[in-house]
C-alpha cells in the first residue's frame, strides 16, 4: 500500500509538473520584430528636423541623415535619408531606423539599389508621442558590404 501510495504521487507530481511547463510554453510568446519597408522619395518640409549628412566609411559618396518628422496630432516617426552623390548607382544593403522602441517606432529597411544622384528615404512607422515631447534620438544606420554607419538626431516638440 506504501508503495502504491508513493508511486501515485510522484505520478500527481510529474502531471503537475508536466502541466505547468506546457502553461508557460505556450504563454510564452516571441519578441516583436520590427517591419521591413520599401524606400520611398524624400520631399521635406517645415514639419522635418535633420541632423547633417554624413559620408558612409565605406563609400564616402554614400551618405545619409536622421530626420524626425512630426504633425500637429502629436504623432512623430524617424527617417534613414540617403543620398548618392556618386556617379554609378548603388546597392544599399541593411537600413535600420531606432526611434521611440517602447511606442512601436523602429524599422528595419530592405536591400535597395540607388540610383547615382538620387536621395532616397526609409520610413518607421509614425508614433503617438504627444505635443510637448523630448526625444533622445533618432538613430540611423546603414551597412554597405559589413561596415555599418550611424547618425542620431534629436528633437524637441515645444507645447503650443
Amino acid at each position: 500500500m506504501i508503495i502504491k501510495k508513493k508511486v501515485s504521487t510522484r505520478r500527481n507530481l510529474l502531471a503537475l509538473l508536466t502541466a505547468l511547463l506546457a502553461i508557460v510554453l505556450l504563454s510564452a510568446s516571441p519578441a516583436q520584430a520590427s517591419d521591413t519597408v520599401k524606400w520611398k522619395p524624400v520631399s521635406t518640409n517645415s514639419n522635418w528636423s535633420c541632423g547633417a549628412y554624413i559620408g558612409h566609411n565605406d563609400r564616402s559618396h554614400i551618405r545619409l541623415k536622421a530626420c524626425i518628422v512630426t504633425n500637429s496630432s502629436g504623432g512623430a516617426q524617424a527617417v534613414l535619408v540617403v543620398q548618392n552623390a556618386g556617379t554609378s548607382d548603388q546597392y544599399l544593403g541593411k537600413g535600420r531606423v531606432i526611434f521611440e522602441s517602447q511606442l512601436g517606432g523602429d524599422v528595419w529597411c530592405a536591400p535597395t539599389n540607388l540610383a547615382e544622384g538620387r536621395t532616397a528615404g526609409c520610413y518607421a512607422p509614425t508614433v503617438q508621442v504627444g505635443r510637448c515631447w523630448r526625444t533622445t534620438s533618432a538613430t540611423v544606420e546603414l551597412t554597405l558590404t559589413r561596415v555599418t554607419a550611424a547618425t542620431a538626431n534629436g528633437q524637441y516638440v515645444p507645447c503650443g
